[in-house]
């Protein structure tokens, strides 16, 4: 489906318990993953010995796990509770059905504790057929530059190649705030009987949206 190297396949298949076991999940977790995922699979494994790519700043591995889901909604509790056990990056290649979706979070290694990882944010594809699913993502001179490619591939918006990751994400989460922010006043506007009042809400989401078209054309 990723046509990555054969050389990266692993294809385990990972009892939920051990994601129970490793996080000392509760009940609330346990429920989740019962209701929701159907199964795990350990697809692939990107390291120096499956592609040839060199470690760089603690980013040794990259994982791709499949997550078979029972409904095509899922929590994103079941993908953290995954990147806190697991001490890599993780590519969820998430399927339900004859659909599928790419996820990956940033995050960076625990200052007090090596072997853990604190999450960011989680940066998505859209849903489409397993068949069509493609991601060009074999590029960089290192694991690090391609687990950054992976989610700069996966923003909804674009970034200058030349920008550190961070400013990037930085940036990204400037933009979906804005832009939640003018749906919010739309939904404002539809259902005010005001005029008065409107026409504020108008012009507040004049400035809105000429914030983020500016941050667009950065």
């Amino acid at each position: 489906m990723l046509q990555l190297p054969s050389s990266t396949l692993v294809n385990r298949k990972i009892p939920k318990n051990k994601f129970y076991e490793k996080l000392q999940a509760n009940h609330q977790l346990k429920e989740l993953f019962t209701q929701q995922v159907e199964s795990i699979v350990w697809k692939h494994k990107l390291s120096k010995e499956t592609i040839r790519l060199e470690p760089k700043d603690g980013i040794e591995e990259i994982q791709v796990f499949e997550i078979h889901l029972k409904q095509k909604s899922y929590s994103q509790d079941i993908l953290r509770s995954m990147d806190k056990a697991i001490p890599y990056p993780i590519l969820h290649v998430l399927i339900h059905e004859d659909q599928a979706k790419l996820a990956i979070a940033y995050k960076e290694r625990n200052q007090n504790d090596e072997n853990k990882f604190v999450v960011r944010s989680y940066h998505e594809s859209e849903w489409q057929s397993v068949n069509d699913l493609r991601f060009d993502f074999i590029q960089g001179l290192d694991l690090k530059a391609l687990y950054e490619n992976i989610i700069r591939n996966l923003l909804g918006t674009q970034a200058r190649p030349e920008d550190d990751i961070r400013s990037v994400l930085e940036r990204q989460a400037q933009i979906d705030k804005l832009m939640r922010e003018c749906e919010r006043l739309e939904s404002k506007i539809r259902s005010e009987k005001q005029f008065n009042r409107k026409v504020e809400l108008n012009m507040e989401l004049q400035r809105k949206s000429k914030e983020l078209k500016d941050l667009l054309e950065q």
